[in-house]
């Protein structure tokens, strides 16, 4: 492990850390009113973080060749995950989206985004929408991202659905799609999020609890903007060194979803502005190292890859921090690293792992990236 980018290593596992520890000051609490144990999610994120540094060392050893060759049989099992979920997955909250394995509960949204990202690095290499055109290189690459979308949809699950749909989209202008081509994924997605809208009430709610706090400022904190409300509430009260580890208030039942959607809120209560800092930082420094990576890859796969999945991890980071700030509708989607959960814990830090794995075989200058923008400026 001397020749990749350690940082790739370093900072999930710190990251991962300090999730660890804001999991058990944001749920002991909870666990001690519905499970009579103080440390139920610690014990279990505990695990799951021993489990997701595994993965994440056993990624830093695979084959990127190999990875490669196996990406459209990954990518089939994913979806047939996927359809599992919807037929015969575990339902919560009125969404299908778990698979139960004995002690283990699987969501394969987050095997799905890993799969169809590295499935989509094989296709793309193969069918560049720059040389195959809209019919024969951006038509059948829509329709292929747009099978786990559909899936996803179906849980439901929109926001996950939206942002996988997003990376596939970014991927696809960097692999050299023509900006004219890229005006029908965009109408496609548009028409996609509003028959999602139109036929999910719960999801125009959200919307409409959006719309009216850009409008007229109202959280409707005692509605469906209830959340919202008390994670602005969390945030503001903790000042620049906020009340300290152990010392916030609105995980006392007040702030649903504290540990998982909602924990940078508390992060932000109990440490301030300052430990909200060091967290932005340590996501900042973990995308640039991602995205140095794709930049310097000389191998098409490689560099499609490392973008889709680096990509991916600044999506759900901003929109999980979107979400706590006010400044998007409320969706179910994790802190990557740091939110309480299996599923996305181990997915984000197998992502880490394959991007320190891209970054060994890298050289020192940005091969693909220079030669992509050169060809564009013709």
């Amino acid at each position: 492990m001397s020749r990749g980018d350690r940082w790739l290593i370093v900072l999930p596992i710190a990251l991962t850390a300090l999730g660890v520890v804001m999991v058990y000051s944001s749920s002991a609490i909870l666990g001690i009113t519905r499970y009579q144990d103080p440390n139920y999610f610690l014990s279990r994120q505990l695990f799951r973080a021993a489990l997701g540094i595994a993965v994440l060392l056993a990624a830093t050893q695979l084959d990127l060749k190999r990875l490669e060759r196996w990406a459209p049989v990954c990518f089939g099992v994913s979806l047939g995950l996927l359809a599992l979920a919807v037929v015969a997955g575990h339902v919560s909250h009125g969404a299908s989206r778990w698979l139960r394995l004995g002690f283990l509960t699987l969501q394969p949204t987050d095997a799905g985004r890993l799969a169809a990202v590295t499935f989509l690095a094989w296709w793309l290499k193969r069918h560049p929408p720059e040389e195959a055109g809209f019919w024969r290189g951006l038509v059948p690459t829509m329709m292929l991202v747009a099978l786990p979308m559909g899936l996803i949809l179906m849980q439901p699950n929109l926001s996950s659905a939206g942002l996988l749909a997003l990376t596939g989209f970014l991927m696809i202008f960097l692999a050299g799609a023509k900006w004219r081509h890229l005006l029908a994924p965009v109408a496609a997605g548009t028409l996609a999020v509003a028959v999602a809208l139109k036929t999910h009430p719960y999801m125009m709610e959200r919307w409409g609890t959006f719309a009216r706090l850009v409008t007229s400022g109202e959280t409707d904190g005692h509605g469906a903007g209830w959340q919202l409300d008390q994670s602005l509430i969390a945030i503001g009260s903790g000042g620049w060194l906020g009340r300290g580890l152990g010392g916030g208030l609105q995980k006392f039942l007040f702030l649903p979803e504290a540990h998982t959607d909602f924990i940078f809120s508390i992060l932000a209560e109990e440490l301030g502005f300052l430990g909200a800092t060091v967290l932005l930082v340590l996501i900042a420094l973990l995308i640039w190292r991602g995205l140095r990576t794709a930049a310097r890859a000389h191998e098409t796969f490689d560099f499609l890859l490392a973008s889709g999945l680096t990509l991916q991890l600044a999506l759900y980071a901003l929109a999980n921090l979107a979400v706590a700030t006010g400044l998007a509708p409320t969706t179910g989607l994790p802190l990557p690293y740091v939110s309480y959960g299996g599923s996305a814990l181990l997915a984000n830090l197998a992502a880490a792992g394959l991007l320190y794995r891209v970054s060994v075989r890298n050289g020192s200058h940005e091969a693909l990236t220079r030669e992509r923008w050169s060809r564009r400026s013709r």
